[in-house]
């Protein structure tokens, strides 16, 4: 069985923005010449894209850095440079995508086919064609590309099932996969026979099938790392009803039972609330009476605890504890039935409720906020803000019209109200993209 690799690290890097040229005309019926250099090319772009192809991100493993085209420097006669071509990086449909720089989440990427831009390319710089003003006829200047953008991302694999089947090793939880789905999971009488989530979908005789996960079995500690579990319980997150499978045979069924509830509720306290249906399995294995009496003490031990419940108002907490034999198929098609029922009305809830998506403006992504921030250090103000510093960096700090058109730039953005808010007067030192300039008289 192939290991299952769903927690990686990449590293994405968009391409250059090409520079601008600096050119000139010389044509026979052109005495004056004038400014002809052209733009330079766009710098690739990094997109994510999700894809039901496939469903672990092992691909990872032998290959961690993406980096897009650089954009083509600009030409005589205005001609513009080639744009660098993007690249697609295609990962499992349930990626979480994370900016390890920012400990910020990009992307939920929950569809397949859904795209997100992770690293925008940079823009071409000018030419001095387009750089020449009625003013300046003749610049003898350009500017140079914006350099592309490297992050690291961190991708994270989560299940996309409607149940998750969870419970101590051997409880069952994979027979009972294989008796409701066409799924084929290892089973084997030792622990940890299933090393990865395996996934399966049920088509009940009535009512919407829907997709359920055999989650590897947990143990105490698992929250912690213990075990396979801490792993594997991030794909419980994604799970709208837990079954949760109970060897009957066990020791002690309802020791079990309180174990594994209380690493989920370790892991995360949402994942305790989750509806659950207990299932007291391997129960052909004892008299009807010992089962029976088993199912009554974990009633009662349920019903002391007053647990939180989503199920149908109809459905009483008896109903929700099962006595099954996965094996011989016994309870099987009234447990799949419930099953259906319930996912079917969480389904709705979750639709009224309409829960926000996380995907974040292309813009916001990357260049981190559009926004700015002035701070106040010894000697004078800083400004932070990455796109205040690509700016910057596509600035001929040695042209005064390209300082000019900075210092509009900046005004538009609100950044000189905000410098002016905090205290800058004429003489304050004022550092925007590692660059140290001076506020002067004329600057407000």
């Amino acid at each position: 069985m192939s290991q299952l690799i769903d927690q990686v690290e990449i590293e994405v890097i968009s391409g250059d923005g090409g520079n601008g040229a600096v050119m000139w005309r010389k044509e026979k019926y052109e005495p004056m010449g004038g400014p002809y250099g052209g733009n330079g090319g766009r710098g690739g772009s990094v997109y994510l894209e999700a894809t039901n192809d496939l469903s672990t991100l092992v691909d990872f493993r032998f290959k961690q850095k993406f980096e897009a085209q650089p954009g083509v420097k600009g030409a005589n006669k205005n001609c513009h440079g080639k744009a660098g071509n993007d690249i697609t990086i295609r990962v499992p449909v349930g990626t979480v995508v994370k900016d390890l720089n920012t400990d910020r989440v990009i992307a939920d990427l929950i569809k397949d086919k859904q795209r997100v831009l992770v690293a925008e390319g940079g823009y071409g710089g000018k030419g001095n064609c387009e750089l020449a003003t009625p003013t300046k006829r003749a610049p003898h200047y350009c500017e140079p590309g914006q350099p592309g953008i490297a992050r690291r991302l961190q991708l994270t694999l989560k299940l996309l099932a409607d149940v998750g089947i969870i419970g101590m090793p051997n409880a069952g939880k994979s027979t009972l996969l294989a008796a409701a789905t066409r799924a084929k999971p290892k089973i084997a009488d030792y622990p940890f026979t299933t090393l990865e989530p395996n996934l399966g979908v049920v088509k009940p005789e009535r009512g919407q099938g829907f997709v359920m996960a055999d989650i590897p079995g947990l143990i105490e500690g698992a929250s912690q790392g213990i075990g396979l579990g801490h792993n594997f319980l991030r794909h419980v997150e994604r799970t709208r009803l837990l079954i949760h499978m109970v060897d009957i045979n066990s020791a002690d069924p309802l020791a079990d039972l309180q174990t594994i509830n209380k690493e989920l509720a370790l892991y995360d306290k949402d994942l305790s609330s989750l509806p659950q249906l207990v299932v007291l399995n391997k129960a052909e294995m004892m008299m009807e009476e010992e089962a029976q009496a088993i199912k009554e003490r974990v009633i009662a031990a349920l019903s002391s605890q007053k647990p939180k419940t989503l199920y149908e108002d109809d459905l009483k907490l008896k109903e929700s504890v099962f006595l099954m034999s996965a094996y011989s198929r016994v309870g099987v098609p009234e447990l799949l039935e419930l099953t259906g029922k319930l996912v079917t009305r969480l389904k709705e809830l979750a639709a009224a409720e309409e829960p926000a998506h996380i995907e974040e403006d292309a813009a916001a992504v990357d260049h981190g906020s559009t926004g700015f921030e002035v701070i106040k250090i010894k000697g004078g103000l800083l400004v932070e803000s990455d796109r205040v510093d690509r700016i910057i960096q596509v600035t001929n700090l040695k042209e005064p019209e390209s300082l000019f058109s900075l210092w509009q730039r900046l005004r538009a953005m609100g950044v000189i109200d905000a410098l002016i808010e905090n205290g800058a007067e004429p003489g304050t030192d004022v550092t925007v993209g590692g660059i140290i300039f001076t506020f002067g008289e004329g600057m407000q």
